[in-house]
């Protein structure tokens, strides 16, 4: 495997009784990519996702993670290796503050010789999150309550992070903050991003590759423009032909 890739999907399926929601699926993410999940409601992105993370084994094929076999890896092992994801429905300790929420996930995975504290308080800052550090999930919106988890995520040596619609639900406003926020990561930290995100041209305006899934099956891959106009991905998106980000 290329010293660049970070993450190799190799010919996973997934069945669930007679349902085949992933077949087949191939996917290679580079070191420092931002590379989009899309597909219509049903195609397996999800489940890729859960697959990908340790949440489900696959019925066949095999993950490998820098370089090595995980496929049999527990997603704490996963973890602590350098890979963390979100999840559609945001996953916090309500009784715990902000701080204590990304410091309970600092010293999960916090190794020998770590400052986990000085750390906590980095991600807290580098997020915005510094105001909130002893607000509880409950008085929060949905903004920051997303930042906390993606906050979770990224504390303790993390590589490579997988973001379930991280911005589903909130405005105009909260998007483009969040999405500057993310591309921080990528930029200064150089954490590999994974992506699944129904709003396109903000999708678009963040990767540099798309993959695109319908009926558990990788349809296209490659550049947003070239995906936009692959009639595939047009006729499986939105059901005709016209630009699928148009």
């Amino acid at each position: 495997m290329p010293d660049n890739v970070v993450l190799r999907v190799e010919g996973v399926s997934k069945v669930f009784g007679g349902l085949k929601a992933l077949s087949n699926v191939s996917i290679s993410v580079e070191r420092g990519e931002v590379v989009g999940l899309i597909g219509p409601n049903g195609a397996g992105k999800s489940t890729l996702f859960e697959v990908i993370s340790g949440n489900m084994a696959p019925t066949a094929g095999r993950i490998v993670l820098f370089g090595q076999d995980v496929t049999s890896v527990s997603p704490d092992r996963r973890r602590r290796a350098g890979m963390s994801r979100t999840f559609q429905k945001v996953r916090l300790f309500e009784s715990l503050t902000t701080q204590e929420n990304i410091a309970v996930a600092a010293m999960q995975c916090a190794r020998p010789g770590d400052d986990w504290r000085a750390e906590v308080a980095s991600v807290m800052d580098r997020l915005k999150l510094a105001r909130l550090a002893q607000s509880y999930p409950a008085e929060l919106t949905l903004a920051d309550r997303k930042k906390i988890e993606i906050g979770r995520a990224i504390v303790g040596h993390c590589r490579i992070l997988l973001l379930d619609e991280a911005l589903s639900g909130l405005t105009r406003d909260e998007t483009d903050d969040l999405v500057q926020v993310i591309l921080s990561l990528n930029h200064e930290l150089g954490v590999t991003i994974v992506v699944v995100e129904h709003v396109l041209p903000v999708l678009v305006s963040m990767a540099q590759r798309l993959v695109v899934l319908n009926f558990g099956e990788v349809i296209a891959d490659g550049v947003p423009r070239e995906v936009a106009s692959d009639e595939k991905v047009m006729t499986a998106y939105l059901g005709s032909k016209r630009g699928a980000f148009a």
